[in-house]
């Protein structure tokens, strides 16, 4: 069975700062890509195995970075996608998320209630359904990129905690947890050179 860390993307080129959401065109920075190629140059010698992605461009050029030095393909994974709550205000400024003032106090308030279209409850627990089928699948070390709030969700999730410390989870750009096998647990990607 396999070790299944979940990765966030790295920096994003958003150079007008708007809320991209699951919108097409939003590629690494610069900056972004050469964190993530010198991330996966740390991590070359791990015992990584598979690396999966969100379809989404800044998850599979991370994993790309990722990949290269194990000489894996990236595997596009659906589960893995970004939680679709932001998607309404696609291409908006986050400057002018003020004005949707009503949705923006309620995901404060109630993040698990606020989207009942696509609930984080939900969220978390594709992305765990993809951890542990991979965990299944492969031996050694799995990466998974995805985005901060499904990874924030498969973690409150698979803890059982509360949803209401879901804003409280942050993953940082390029950080990582653990998604299985147990409970999911943040880890510090570079520990995994010495699995």
């Amino acid at each position: 069975m396999a070790a299944v860390i979940g990765f966030r993307h790295g920096m994003v080129a958003n150079p007008d700062g708007v809320i991209y959401a699951r919108l097409p065109g939003f590629p690494l920075s610069a900056d972004g890509l050469h964190e993530a190629e010198r991330l996966g140059a740390m991590l070359a010698d791990a015992r990584v195995t598979a690396v999966y992605a969100s379809p989404l461009e800044r998850a599979v050029q991370t994993a790309e970075a990722l990949a290269a030095p194990h000489g894996l393909d990236v595997v596009p994974d659906d589960r893995l996608l970004e939680w679709s709550f932001w998607v309404r205000w696609a291409g908006t400024s986050w400057a002018d998320l003020p004005s949707r003032e009503p949705e923006v106090a309620a995901y404060e308030r109630d993040p698990v209630g606020v989207y009942p279209e696509d609930p984080l409850p939900t969220v978390g627990d594709r992305v765990l359904a993809w951890a542990a089928e991979a965990a299944r699948a492969h031996d050694g070390i799995v990466f998974g990129v995805s985005h901060e709030a499904p990874l924030a969700a498969a973690y409150v999730a698979g803890r059982g905690a509360d949803f209401s410390a879901f804003r409280s989870v942050h993953v940082p750009l390029l950080g990582s947890i653990r998604l299985a096998p147990g409970p999911p647990e943040i880890v510090d990607p570079l520990a995994l050179v010495r699995c």
